[in-house]
């Protein structure tokens, strides 16, 4: 009994950061649930919940820089639940990353939300933290669904028709791949007798049961992880809640769960003892044709990136398949880069609609004309989303290509030659969608007489930030390949 208190103890100590997040998080329940007149002190929750969110970005970051120099092998904690090491902490630190820039964007742009969004804020990323520790599968459903109840409240949190409908077509779906996970897990533990996915017991048991049947649970099992990856056959919400959600909680739900879902594929997979690779080719092939196939008839930027997101899932998963160490790297390189390049685009279409009060795609007509900065940031920004050069977007690709290039001539495997060349003519379909919002911004006669477009000087630094990494990342990509060299 005192052993397994002291490890409780030591569990605990290490979990610190998410402590603090779970102990801010019920300060400010309290100070809404005690507060009257709440709706005369937005200022007040914003300017508060910014300077918090900021302090724990930074403690955070310092107690990461502390933990990484213990954490070589990994450390179990509370008995098995939860397996914290380098991988969790750098993904963590990804996470950390888009929350600060998401509020940033919701400061800078001018968002008015009141404080209970920043308490669920806080919960979901809370759920991200630990689904980017577990290799349990009960606490990967804890944490899934965590992040889930999260994520549909802050979709309806402005309480718009538009924002209901989009939010109950998000809980249907997140309801119906959580049943399918939920029946995946119980097959899974009645094959291997354990819900731990990394012990050599769940590989070895697994293995001596029909292909079929381990494939088939497998893959029910990671319908949830689908579902918050915006992948196929669970992406059928993504474009409604693009939509109807205010840009940066979208800007935050298009990178940060798929962050944890892609740290867990990366465990469960290779934890898996059979032939997983017929299913996931077929995960990857319908989330790039359904995704770039349906934005090119998108007249709404904020829809079109929907879709786009369904997509760039597909290509996430690409590196998983290769089924390599490289592979793995470079699908850790594609989700930190492309952290970058998706809150870039979020925030481009918010300071546009700062000017036409609209997100459809003809509302943008000389913009480009109006305010050089913006038409310039779009072309950076869009061949960065297709993966061209010179931008940290056509790096990426090139490494998930490459890494699945090696592994089709190791294994001689057509359906890894198949998946590529689809693939790559995804990219090049992505061209014709992508291309027309600076084609619209700087080719396309401006909507009226033209006159300047100008912004203040935060919005130009806080642009200009994105657009200087997506470059310079271009230019220096050992700066994050070293770190993940190093996981």
């Amino acid at each position: 009994m005192l052993e397994k208190l002291s490890h409780i103890l030591f569990s605990t100590r290490l979990l610190l950061p998410e402590l603090v997040f779970a102990g801010v998080f019920l300060l400010i329940v309290t100070i809404v649930a005690f507060s009257k007149k709440s709706h005369q002190r937005y200022n007040l929750y914003n300017t508060l919940t910014l300077s918090i969110l900021i302090t724990i970005g930074f403690v955070f970051y310092v107690f990461l820089s502390f933990l990484e120099q213990y954490f070589d092998s990994g450390v179990v904690l509370f008995h098995n639940l939860i397996y914290l090491d380098k991988l969790s902490i750098f993904f963590k630190i990804i996470i950390t990353v888009s929350a600060i820039a998401v509020i940033l964007h919701l400061w800078i742009i001018g968002y008015k939300v009141v404080g209970e969004f920043y308490a669920i804020f806080l919960a979901l990323i809370l759920g991200l933290f630990i689904l980017s520790m577990t290799t349990h599968m009960l606490m990967l459903y804890v944490a899934i669904e965590m992040v889930s109840i999260c994520s549909y409240i802050l979709v309806v949190i402005n309480k718009s028709k538009s924002n209901a409908e989009a939010g109950i077509k998000y809980l249907l779906t997140g309801a119906t791949s959580s049943a399918v996970m939920l029946y995946g897990i119980s097959l899974l533990y009645g094959m291997t007798g354990t819900l731990n996915f990394g012990s050599q017991e769940f590989a070895t048991f697994l293995g001596q049961n029909p292909s079929w049947v381990a494939n088939v649970a497998a893959f029910m099992t990671i319908g949830g992880l689908l579902f918050k990856l915006s992948a196929a056959p669970f992406h059928s919400w993504t474009p409604d809640v693009y939509e109807a959600t205010p840009t940066p909680i979208v800007a935050f739900l298009s990178i940060a769960p798929k962050v944890g879902v892609i740290i867990v594929m990366i465990r469960f997979l290779s934890g898996l003892s059979i032939d997983f690779r017929l299913i996931l080719s077929i995960v990857i092939i319908g989330s790039l044709l359904i995704g770039n196939l349906s934005a090119l008839w998108q007249t709404n930027t904020k829809r079109m990136l929907g879709y786009s997101t369904i997509a760039h899932a597909g290509f996430m998963l690409v590196g998983l398949l290769a089924l390599n160490e490289f592979g793995v790297q470079s699908a850790i390189f594609y989700v930190a880069t492309y952290m970058f390049i998706t809150l870039s685009a979020f925030l481009l279409v918010d300071l546009l609609a700062l000017k036409t009060e609209s997100y459809e795609l003809a509302s943008l007509k000389g913009l480009g004309q109006e305010n050089i900065l913006l038409g310039l940031s779009a072309v950076v920004i869009m061949i960065a989303l297709v993966g061209f050069p010179p931008t940290v977007g056509f790096t990426g690709k090139l490494l998930i290509f490459t890494a699945l290039w090696q592994s089709y001539q190791d294994s001689g495997n057509m359906l890894l030659l198949v998946v590529l060349i689809i693939s790559l003519l995804n990219t090049a379909i992505s061209v014709f969608y992508y291309l027309r919002i600076p084609f619209f911004m700087i080719f396309k006669d401006p909507m009226g007489s033209a006159k300047r477009y100008g912004l203040d000087l935060m919005k130009k630094l806080f642009l200009f930030v994105f657009i200087f990494l997506l470059v310079y990342l271009f230019i220096k990509p050992d700066l994050i390949m070293d770190m993940i060299e190093k996981l």
